[in-house]
């Protein structure tokens, strides 16, 4: 993560030193050396931002995952108690409110 603000920094930083050196860019007719420097910082940026959404995929499916599963072991535990007569159906309704 700590990449991907380097990479916006950097990038920011560079677009705002071309913009502000405009007219010396201009006068020495450097635009396609620039361009060429911002793409690869675009890249950049973008291989960066790429690491970050699929770590981010990665651990939301994790904490889905165990979520789910346990809410899954908790209510078939209250429906065997309901099963048994330890819990009323009502008892298994507020489990299942409160893991909602």
């Amino acid at each position: 993560m700590n990449d991907k603000k380097n990479a916006e920094k950097g990038t920011e930083f560079y677009l705002n030193e071309s913009i502000m050196n405009y007219e010396a860019v201009k006068n020495f007719n450097n635009e396609d050396l620039e361009k060429s420097r911002y793409n690869k910082l675009l890249e950049k940026l973008e291989s960066t931002s790429m690491v970050v959404q699929k770590s981010l995929g990665q651990l939301n499916l994790g904490q889905t995952v165990i979520f789910t599963s346990g809410m899954m072991v908790n209510l078939m535990m209250a429906a065997r108690d309901v099963s048994l007569g330890m819990m009323s159906a009502g008892d298994f309704i507020l489990i299942q409110a409160y893991f909602t």
